[in-house]
């Protein structure tokens, strides 16, 4: 038969017992809910670090894209062939437009005797871009030896502007000796050339100078079957 005295220290026992499982489960819920947290902390820095990164590759897309149009004026009577045509190539390649479209895009934009050279080429020289460039400078541009001629001619002027002046010796230059593409070896043929012609009696000078860019005219054309 069990005291009186008992029960109350199997009471105490057993409400000690339940109140240390309540705080095992309180603890277990708050361990639940922290975990919780953690993970949506976590899938918000996820989120968070996922459109930075689109953000960033969106940006950088968006610098690294060129642009589809540039615009482009037809060309006028004023405007220098050359010039005009390397506009053109300049605008392509930031455009990033196929160089089978080139083509497509400059004959619109022709006008003139530029107009009439490609009209006048051949059809299988007309769909190669580098033929029709080379077509309309030979019919509307200058000649490599205008270009010299130029190069040498050139003066300040009344402008003044002397930066102007050594852009365009400069771009005479170019295009006097590196016409067609030229390799080192014709460079120095064609500066010992020109050092020769103006040693020469002026009448036998003017024969060989008109005779050399002569067969230099027949050689390029013949070159790309323009008959």
């Amino acid at each position: 038969m069990q005291t009186p005295t008992s029960m109350p220290f199997a009471d105490v026992i057993s409400s000690i017992a339940v109140l240390h499982q309540a705080l095992l489960d309180m603890r277990s819920d708050q361990e639940r809910r922290f975990q919780a947290i953690i993970q949506a902390q976590q899938e918000d820095r996820e989120r968070f670090r996922s459109w930075m990164d689109r953000e960033v590759r969106a940006e950088a897309a968006a610098q690294q894209t060129p642009p589809t149009h540039l615009p482009l004026n037809k060309m006028g009577a004023q405007d220098d062939p050359e010039a005009f045509l390397d506009l053109f190539e300049k605008t392509a390649e930031t455009c990033g437009w196929p160089r089978e479209q080139w083509l497509v895009r400059l004959i619109p934009l022709l006008s003139g005797e530029a107009q009439v050279a490609a009209q006048q080429l051949p059809v299988q020289n007309l769909l190669v871009f580098n033929d029709l460039k080379r077509a309309i400078i030979q019919r509307v541009g200058r000649s490599p030896e205008q270009h010299r001629q130029r190069f040498r001619s050139l003066d300040l002027g009344k402008s003044g502007r002397t930066f102007v002046m050594a852009q365009q010796l400069r771009d005479s230059c170019r295009k006097w000796l590196l016409a067609e593409g030229s390799d080192v070896e014709h460079i120095i043929d064609c500066v010992v050339l020109e050092q020769f012609i103006t040693r020469l009696p002026k009448k036998t000078a003017e024969h060989v100078a008109n005779g050399y860019w002569l067969r230099e005219a027949t050689s390029s054309t013949s070159s790309t079957g323009w008959y």
